[in-house]
């Protein structure tokens, strides 16, 4: 599987749809004062499109990185760790982030991280109280760390405060957070040495050809070996992943969850791209 060729291709779907999403105007209606370093701009920022009583607000640490620094996924992968964000709003903390965009494979000599490049949104939702009054407003105070890396990492940090204003309705879906993606359902097995996660073809949408890529990225850091191949073969109605086990003490997994990422092999010879949200039960053997 090329691995680099698929990342590639993932990076720069992700770059037209960050850029399109920056343009919309509505992308962030109310913005904190910028946490400027030599690496990165942070910014807490709300979308006020939803802003009405009794609903939730998706509320981002927005980070942009330079070019060359790349910050971590909710799972890391072999090194690394993912930002932290815990908003204090009307009394209550509320800890994120709770929605993370589709990450990247991150090799670096051989020692793989799930992270990102470039402009990323991590999002907590603040829910409104149904009392909330239109034309009042809710401020809301974050404080966040994260760390970032290039040949080095370095932990940065920061306190951030904005006042989102309630509306009297809901302007229409929000433009910061991706829409959700596609649901796909597997059976997994592990095993001390292996984890092997199946997941019916039929599951994958409507994509055109065969499946000739695959990679999961895993939410739990303790289920496999990241650094380590994942292999692809197909049987029966289904694509079959082998994967290596992470040799850590760790609880048995109930549930794996993940994204997906698949590239099939068009008609025309192109390569098409889809990411799922990947849920798998233990099979029948490994319960």
């Amino acid at each position: 599987m090329d691995v680099a060729a698929m990342a590639s291709r993932w990076r720069a779907a992700t770059a037209v749809l960050v850029m399109s999403v920056l343009a919309a105007p509505a992308w962030a209606d109310v913005v904190s004062a910028p946490v400027v370093t030599d690496r990165t701009r942070a910014t807490l920022v709300a979308d006020d499109i939803a802003a009405a009583p009794g609903q939730s607000v998706p509320v981002a640490l927005r980070l942009q990185l330079k070019p060359g620094w790349h910050t971590y996924w909710r799972n890391p992968g072999d090194s690394g760790e993912p930002a932290s964000v815990t908003l204090h709003v009307l009394g209550r903390d509320i800890a994120g982030p709770q929605q993370w965009p589709t990450p990247e494979r991150i090799d670096i000599a051989g020692i793989v991280s799930y992270g990102h490049h470039g402009d990323v949104a991590l999002v907590t939702n603040v829910p409104v109280p149904p009392s909330a009054r239109p034309g009042t407003v809710i401020d809301i105070a974050a404080d966040a760390t994260w760390l970032v890396c290039e040949k080095v990492c370095v932990p940065e940090h920061g306190h951030f405060t904005l006042s989102l204003p309630v509306t009297a309705d809901a302007k229409g879906a929000s433009t910061m957070v991706d829409p959700p993606l596609p649901a796909a359902a597997g059976l997994f097995e592990r095993t001390p040495q292996a984890v092997t996660v199946r997941v019916p073809k039929s599951a994958l949408g409507d994509g055109d050809g065969p499946v000739r890529e695959a990679y999961l990225f895993p939410e739990r850091g303790d289920l496999i070996d990241h650094s380590a191949p994942q292999v692809l073969r197909e049987q029966g109605g289904d694509i079959v992943l082998a994967l290596t086990a992470a040799q850590v003490d760790a609880p048995a997994p109930t549930e794996l969850r993940g994204i997906l990422s698949i590239t099939r092999q068009r008609p025309d010879g192109k390569p098409q791209d889809q990411v799922f949200q990947l849920t798998a039960r233990p099979t029948a053997a490994a319960r």
